[in-house]
C-alpha cells in the first residue's frame, strides 16, 4: 500500500489558504458526502500559534473555509491539558481560535461540556477509555501542530488526536499507566487504534514549530510548511524526518509499526508536493543520545526530575491539578516528591509561564 502525503510551502499568511487547498488537491481528497465534520486543532494552553505551541488560526480558518465552499458546516473542539469545565473555552478565546470560529460561522464543540463515550481498545496497556463524544460522532479532520517532546521526542498528529480527544483526568491516566517512554507510546497506540477509523484527514501545521523542550516550553521555530494526508501515521513520518528526525526514534512510531498502523517503512510513503527540505530541530533536554538496536535508532532518556522557577510561578495549580500520581503539592509554590515522580512532563506541558524545568537525571532502563 502506499500512502501519500502532501508537503506544501506557506512560509507567510497570505499563502496559507492556497497552500491549503493545493495539499489537498495533490492527495485527492474530498470530503464524504452527508458526513459532518470536526476541527480537531491543538490547543494544549493558551499560547499562541506564533509561540510554536497552537494550531494557526489562520490554517483552521481555511479549512473552515474549504468545508464551507463544498457545502458543509464545520464544528471545531478540543480537550486541552488538564481539561476541565471552561478551560478550553478560555484557551479557546486567549489564543484567538474561538475568534476564527465564530467570524465564519462554523460551531464551536466544548469537549468538556458533555459526558464522554467510553471505548474499549483492544490494546495492551488500555482496555477502557473515556473519549469526547463530538470525537465520535463526526468524521475528524486532525489538526496538530509539529513539535518536540520532552517524553516522545517529537508530537504530531498521532498524539495530538489520542491526548486531545481524551477528557479531563483521562489524561493523566494515560501518564500513569505509560510511565516510560516506551509504555506511552504504547498507550497511546492503543487510543489511536480505535480512533484511526473515524479520522478522513491530518492537516499538519509545519509553519512556525516547536524545538528544544517541547510541547509547550520550547522555542519557535519557523519551517514554513503544510503537511496534508489522510494516514497520522505516514504524515507524522515525513514531519519527524523533516525535522532531522528519524522517525523511528519515537516510540510511538515504532509501535504503530509493530502494529501495522500505518506504513512500515518510510518507502511505502509518496510524498508529493513541495521538497521536504531536513530543518534539523533542537531537541530537548530530557533526550540523552540515540543508540541502536535491532537495526533501528532508538532514543535513550534521562528520568528527569522537573523543578520550578518560583520567579515565573503564577501558583495557579494546573500542574498539581495534572499530576497523574499527585507528586506535585503547592505550599505555596510547586514543590515535588521525587520518589512519586514518574517523568511523564505533564506538568511541563500544561504550564503556559514556563516555570517548569526539566533537569537531567538518571537513565532510564
Amino acid at each position: 500500500m502506499t500512502y501519500k502525503v502532501a508537503v506544501v510551502n506557506a512560509s507567510d499568511g497570505a499563502a496559507i489558504a492556497p497552500a491549503l487547498y493545493r495539499g489537498i488537491s495533490l492527495i485527492g481528497w474530498t470530503p464524504a458526502p452527508g458526513r459532518n465534520y470536526l476541527l480537531k486543532p491543538n490547543m494544549l494552553n493558551s499560547k499562541d500559534s506564533a509561540s510554536g505551541v497552537t494550531t494557526d488560526p489562520r490554517l483552521v480558518k481555511a479549512a473552515i473555509a474549504f468545508l464551507q465552499d463544498k457545502g458543509y458546516l464545520p464544528r471545531v473542539g478540543d480537550s486541552p491539558g488538564n481539561a476541565y469545565p471552561g478551560k478550553a473555552k478560555k484557551v479557546f478565546k486567549e489564543s484567538g481560535m474561538m475568534e476564527v470560529v465564530t467570524s465564519l460561522g462554523a460551531i464551536y464543540v466544548d469537549f468538556e461540556d458533555i459526558s464522554p463515550e467510553l471505548i474499549t481498545p483492544d490494546g495492551q496497556l488500555i482496555d477502557l477509555v473515556g473519549i469526547a463524544k463530538p470525537i465520535m460522532q463526526h468524521r475528524v479532520i486532525n489538526m496538530p501542530k509539529l513539535k518536540t517532546h520532552v517524553q516522545t521526542l517529537m508530537t504530531g498528529s498521532v498524539k495530538n488526536i489520542v491526548m486531545g480527544s481524551i477528557q479531563g483526568s483521562g489524561k493523566g491516566a494515560i501518564h500513569k499507566v505509560g510511565n516510560t517512554p516506551e509504555r506511552f507510546g504504547k498507550a497511546i497506540m492503543d487510543v489511536y487504534s480505535a480512533l484511526r477509523p473515524v479520522i478522513d484527514l491530518n492537516i499538519m501545521d509545519a509553519i512556525i514549530c516547536m524545538e528544544g523542550n517541547g510541547p509547550s516550553s520550547g522555542s519557535p521555530k519557523a519551517v514554513g510548511r503544510i503537511l496534508i494526508g489522510t494516514d497520522a501515521v505516514a504524515v507524522d513520518m515525513v514531519a519527524f524526518r523533516m525535522a532531522g528526525v528519524d522517525p523511528m526514534r519515537v516510540p510511538y512510531i515504532r509501535e504503530a509499526v509493530d502494529r501495522s498502523l500505518g506504513p512500515e517503512s518510510f518507502n511505502e510513503i509518496e510524498v508529493l508536493g513541495d521538497a521536504p527540505t531536513v530543518t534539523k530541530f533542537r531537541l530537548p533536554s530530557s533526550i540523552l543520545s540515540s543508540v541502536t538496536l535491532y537495526g533501528h535508532s532508538l532514543v535513550s532518556h534521562y528520568k528527569s526530575p522537573v523543578s520550578f522557577t518560583r520567579s515565573r510561578c503564577t501558583r495557579c495549580g494546573e500542574c498539581a491539578g495534572i499530576c497523574p500520581t499527585k507528586a506535585i503539592l503547592l505550599s505555596p509554590y510547586p514543590e515535588v516528591e521525587v520518589s512519586k515522580c514518574i517523568a511523564c512532563y505533564s506538568c511541563h506541558e500544561v504550564c503556559e509561564h514556563n516555570a517548569v524545568k526539566v533537569r537531567k537525571g538518571i537513565i532510564i532502563k
